[in-house]
């Protein structure tokens, strides 16, 4: 594998990871739990354009559109239901209680389907292939549907009145309340936005391999990592801590560390050391817990006063 390879199948993951980290992340950043919900939430949109994709026969990018859309709105009917009668609750409550709803939508989902992989109907394409790099037509597009949505949210951030709105509720909610914001109005629309933002995320992680009930606990980990490393609560930390972990885990399985520990030919240990696919989630793992121990509140996080 060429380094131009693992560089773009570093920008390929951190496409995915970033929109679920940031939907977790202004989750977090305005109701104040850690959403353990989110990333089966992303399974259940990935299952509901697999319904409307191979189920009903629709193509994939309307289905996926569908898709995301019925699952934000479906969030939003799981906090009315759920999470709004917890609002003064503390916050690790609110986080069980995340747990247990993604336990029922995860379970829930194998009862219909089964526990079976299934994959969407999608035609293979050739892939384009020269001698430094292999991509398909796929990946292409999810790296180009990850860099607009970034651009999408951060139109809407800085330049409608929602986002405006957020950010205030975000910084002060009872400022915001007194001043006439409707809080509990803008937290709907948190809600619709970060999930339909996970969705998306889920379906294209879906399309590149494949979808199955257990893929949302999967992926737990890298996306709350993505989060937390970037500054959890911070959206463009949710990106970055994407993009820093998309790399760390395709250059992690890339670099041969029986090298680095010869430093060079200078010691006799000469056998080849790469970490094995199958510990990849381990990196992710390391990757969080030097954050914490050097920088808590992550990349972009802000110090917290007193």
């Amino acid at each position: 594998m060429t380094l131009i390879q693992v560089i773009i199948n570093s920008i390929i993951r951190a496409s995915e990871l970033s929109l679920l980290a940031l939907g977790l992340t202004i989750v977090y950043d305005i109701l104040k739990f850690a959403n353990f919900a989110h990333t089966e939430l992303a399974m259940i949109g990935a299952y509901l354009a697999f319904l409307l994709n191979v189920g009903l026969g629709i193509s994939i990018v309307p289905a996926a559109i569908i898709a995301s859309i019925a699952t934000g709105f479906l969030s939003i009917l799981i906090d009315r239901a759920v999470f709004r009668r917890m609002r003064g609750s503390i916050g690790i409550v609110v986080m069980v209680t995340s747990m247990g709803v993604g336990i029922a939508l995860r379970n829930t989902v194998r009862a219909i389907w089964g526990p079976d992989a299934r994959n969407y109907a999608v035609p293979l394409q050739k892939p384009l292939i020269t001698p430094w790099f292999r991509i398909t037509q796929l990946q292409i597009w999810i790296i180009i549907v990850g860099v607009l949505a970034m651009v999408a949210f951060y139109i809407l951030l800085h330049y409608t009145t929602l986002g405006k709105a957020m950010r205030a509720s975000s910084d002060d909610p009872d400022l915001a309340q007194a001043s006439g914001i409707a809080t509990e109005k803008i937290i709907t629309y948190v809600w619709f936005i970060a999930i339909s933002f996970a969705s998306l995320g889920g379906i294209l992680i879906g399309m590149e391999t494949y979808v199955q009930p257990y893929m949302g606990f999967a992926i737990i980990i890298p996306v709350f990592c993505a989060a937390i490393m970037g500054g959890i609560g911070n959206p463009y930390g949710a990106m970055l801590g994407a993009l820093v972990l998309g790399f760390a885990e395709n250059f992690g399985l890339y670099i041969n560390f029986g090298k680095v520990l010869n430093l060079g030919g200078l010691l006799p240990f000469s056998k080849d050391l790469f970490i094995p696919t199958g510990y990849k989630p381990a990196i992710s793992f390391v990757i969080l817990i030097v954050v914490l121990l050097v920088r808590p509140r992550g990349i972009l996080g802000k110090k917290k006063e007193g």
